[in-house]
């Protein structure tokens, strides 16, 4: 319970951690050598601080036009967009898994190693080298059939939903996937399943009803490094794809408008951490103890 009552302070310490990051573009300055700007640094701070409790003074550049638009409702807009990418493929990558771990503990022992070996292949590729040879293979269809199965660039106003969604989700996939094996294999070995097999129940059942219901309380230990995964290839997807999106404009705003920047850091950790929080006391009361994530 401690645990739990420390979540306010964990959030108010990490958004001051957030405020005091927001200006370290302005920290270091760099006149024949490297210097250390404090004062700088401080006076920036200040005005993020002003910006802040005036966002309606903060204006960002989204295109490559150099055009501003006020913070809001731009921001809001390029989170839903960018944010439904994320979620969807993170839906994605979370039933497929469980679908393809949940059948390969069926296959005969050769063919769960055949298996292993082709997710450790995914798990190693580049997020970049992914991006990159599922737009060449669209092209290389579209050449031989005419058939243009999906969009592989952004172009003007058009958003593109299918192939960065697909693109985001296959490493979490790789991930999760060697992730349920690894814990079902763990839970093979607990007394409850002899006891499930005893009374006659059939190993898909017992696969599917008991051991994945513990192998769930499991998983939400590596939400976090997950999301974390997914947020990093989000910013890479949205480069390669032409995306202006919540990731690419915030890393322009790094710099550029520290205030904007700050204001969409606390838009990706305030609904996050409050999930995860949530999900937290929920564990925690359904395992009993507390829980460290």
């Amino acid at each position: 319970m401690s645990k739990i009552l420390w979540l306010p302070v964990q959030f108010l310490l990490t958004c001051a951690g957030l405020f005091l990051f927001s200006a370290a573009g302005s920290l270091l300055f760099y006149d024949h050598e490297l210097v250390i700007h404090i004062a700088k640094y401080l006076h920036t701070l200040k005005q993020i601080f002003h910006d802040v409790l005036n966002p309606e003074s903060i204006s960002i550049i989204v295109d490559d036009n150099g055009k501003s638009y006020p913070i809001f409702p731009m921001l809001l807009q390029l989170f839903g967009y960018s944010f439904l990418l994320l979620v969807t493929a993170f839906s994605i990558a979370v039933v497929v898994s469980a679908v393809v771990s949940y059948l390969i503990m069926f296959l005969p022992r050769w063919a769960k190693r055949v298996c292993m070996r082709v997710l450790d292949l995914f798990d190693s590729l580049p997020d970049v080298m992914i991006v990159v040879l599922l737009q060449l293979f669209i092209i290389w269809l579209f050449k031989k059939t005419d058939i243009l199965m999906f969009d592989i660039y952004k172009l003007g106003e058009d958003k593109i939903y299918v192939l960065p969604i697909v693109c985001l989700a296959v490493l979490p996939i790789a991930f999760l996937t060697k992730n349920f094996l690894f814990q079902i294999r763990e839970e093979e070995d607990k007394p409850y399943v002899e006891y499930s097999f005893s009374k006659g129940f059939s190993k898909a059942y017992t696969l599917w009803v008991h051991l994945f219901r513990n192998v769930w309380v499991q998983f939400y230990y590596h939400i976090k490094p997950i999301f974390l995964l997914m947020l990093s290839n989000l910013l890479i997807i949205e480069i390669l794809f032409n995306i202006n999106g919540f990731m690419f404009v915030l890393l322009k705003t790094a710099t550029a408008e520290p205030s904007a920047f700050f204001i969409g850091m606390l838009m990706i950790y305030v609904p996050f951490f409050i999930i995860f929080s949530i999900g937290r006391v929920l564990l925690t009361k359904t395992i009993g103890g507390e829980v460290e994530v």
